[in-house]
């Protein structure tokens, strides 16, 4: 039986709301104006993922952890 993806349903709502500017718009947050080396989007989607699924294999956008 595969659980639910808690990450891939965050970011699937993240996109509706934001008309799938989400990304882009965390990103010019963290990077341009706090001075981040990412937007942390991968790493949410990996932790979330995992509390719901612990067998899940850590790929995020193409980037295997």
């Amino acid at each position: 039986m595969k659980w639910i993806k808690l990450g891939d349903w965050v970011e699937a709502l993240i996109h509706t709301i934001t008309f799938g500017f989400g990304k882009r718009i965390s990103e010019w947050i963290a990077v341009d104006i706090l001075g981040f080396n990412s937007c942390g989007c991968c790493q949410r989607k990996q932790w979330l993922n995992r509390l719901t699924n612990p067998h899940w294999d850590g790929e995020c956008d193409g980037i295997k952890f």
